[in-house]
């Protein structure tokens, strides 16, 4: 009975695993089938991510997509606002935290926020057709380059077109002092959870027969 009750707990254990594995919502922007690096085109990052699926041309209209999406194991991120309706000549400004310049192709963000800082702040590249949405985590002390994410590869543009304009770049943020940080931490995935509460169980159950 102990042995049907271990190998069912494997079972179990394998299955969870496999679960947590397809909570993860983005991937990396770096890869080897097609070879491809976007990891570059924004200066003064620490990390990159491309929510998943690449070609899924999803809005960052909502916090619940952005917090749902995985991006750098924050689930508590707050909206500052945007850098938006951009064309050649530039763009309009609603971020409180970044002053920008430049176009739908290239320019600058400076960080305009005061102090202290934010403890952890992401911009959101947003464009379309055949695309979905590129995170940069930035590093202080904030400011740098962007240039568009939105290269063939990695993702299936359509036509000839090697690269697409950039729609808006959105700033989002978390702080440091406990505002928009949910009790001061990451949230645990649901399959996180449930491995923790079945070794739990498996543990109360051993004692119990011990």
């Amino acid at each position: 009975m102990f042995r049907t009750n271990l190998v069912k707990a494997s079972v179990a254990c394998s299955i969870l695993f496999a679960a947590q594995g397809a909570f993860a919502t983005t991937v990396s922007c770096t890869g080897v089938s097609p070879a491809y690096d976007i990891s570059g085109k924004v200066s003064n990052t620490s990390n990159c991510a491309i929510l998943s699926p690449i070609d899924a041309n999803q809005n960052d209209n909502s916090l619940s997509t952005i917090n749902s999406g995985g991006f750098f194991g924050i689930s508590n991120w707050l909206f500052d606002g945007k850098y938006d309706n951009m064309d050649s000549s530039g763009g309009s400004d609603t971020s409180a935290l970044f002053n920008f310049t430049g176009n739908n192709v290239s320019g600058t963000y400076i960080y305009a926020g005061g102090s202290p800082a934010p403890q952890d702040v992401m911009l959101i590249f947003k464009d379309g057709d055949n695309t979905n949405l590129v995170g940069y985590l930035l590093k202080m002390p904030y400011g740098g380059t962007y240039s568009s994410p939105f290269t063939d590869p990695p993702f299936p543009l359509n036509g000839a077109s090697t690269v697409h304009n950039i729609s808006h770049i959105s700033v989002y943020y978390r702080n440091g002092d406990g505002s928009g940080d949910s009790g001061g931490g990451e949230v645990p995935e649901p399959a996180t959870l449930a491995l923790l509460g079945l070794g739990l169980l498996g543990m109360t159950k051993l004692r119990r027969k011990g």
